[in-house]
């Protein structure tokens, strides 16, 4: 998982301290969402309390709103790389803060596999992008 914000946000490239999310508003998802209690379980675990938060309903809602300037958030790295790319968003690394968030894939014993799926699958497991 990425912190992202806007292209005109001060923070460094290069990556921040944990601390500097403190003073930011932290846009989350609504409450039940895995990735908010994961996002909620690893900044606590190192100290770290957004003074204000925003709650939005989806990923794509986040991306919207992260690249309106009304605050920062801290998303699924796969959902972003295509506003990444067009300029709209920027990924800033955190020190000292790894966030990862694990993936199932199921499968039904004895069902055939349409080539569609088997397409799918090797694109996952190849794509270095969906393993961070």
């Amino acid at each position: 998982m990425s912190l992202i914000v806007d292209p005109q946000h001060p923070f460094e490239e290069c990556g921040i301290d944990g601390a500097a999310l403190s003073d930011e508003v932290l846009i989350v998802r609504e409450p039940g969402s895995s990735s908010r209690e994961m996002v909620a379980q690893a900044l606590a675990t190192h100290g770290i309390e957004p003074k204000r938060t925003l709650e939005v309903g989806s990923t794509e809602a986040i991306e919207q709103t992260v690249a309106a300037g009304l605050g920062v958030a801290i998303v699924s790295s796969i959902t972003i790389i295509d506003q990444v790319r067009l300029g709209r968003l920027r990924m800033v690394p955190i020190h000292n803060l790894f966030i990862e968030r694990t993936m199932w894939q199921l499968k039904a014993l004895g069902r055939i596999d349409i080539p569609a799926a088997t397409a799918f699958e090797r694109i996952i497991w190849q794509d270095s992008r969906l393993r961070r």
